[in-house]
């Protein structure tokens, strides 16, 4: 059993199967997982503005910023959903959550560092730099907390899981 995905939330456990073994799921269910991200995103992409431009003093453009946003919301969501649900069920466990935690801190890390390369001033064109990338994952992570809840509320609500 994969430590990660130990009573994991439906949408990571579906994302990371869907990634291992692709051949087992429909075309449905990889439409359903494309839809959330990528409708999900459209406001993601706003949060990825907000933190840009209180990190480095500047907006990047929307179309860019789309773009950029989804590594991070493809990393942060499934996790912290899982770990929402954990706490919202009075359930967390440490014993249980460590390696999902571990993989969380790995995540923000990793795009930090691609967003310090890939966010460039618009003046000079050179890079924010690795401690403003990992300021804006920060932000953004810090964002996935009530996106986590509000998908959480629409899951009971309309059972979009």
């Amino acid at each position: 059993m994969n430590p990660l995905l130990f009573k994991a939330h439906p949408l990571l456990y579906l994302t990371v199967d869907l990634l291992v073994n692709p051949s087992a799921h429909t075309l449905e269910d990889f439409s359903m997982l494309a839809l959330v991200y990528l409708t999900v995103n459209l406001v993601w992409a706003g949060c990825l503005m907000i933190a840009v431009k209180r990190t480095a003093g500047f907006v990047p453009a929307y179309g860019v910023a789309y773009l950029l946003a989804l590594p991070s919301l493809l990393f942060f969501l499934p996790l912290m959903l899982t770990l929402l649900s954990d706490v919202l069920a009075h359930a967390f466990r440490f014993d249980d959550r460590y390696i999902l935690i571990f993989a969380l801190f790995i995540a923000v890390q990793m795009v930090g560092a691609g967003y310090g390369g890939l966010i460039k001033y618009p003046r000079n064109d050179r890079p924010i730099g690795l401690k403003a990338g990992c300021v804006v994952s920060l932000t953004l992570l810090l964002f996935s907390l009530p996106f986590g809840l509000m998908l959480l509320i629409l899951d009971e609500v309309v059972d979009v899981f």
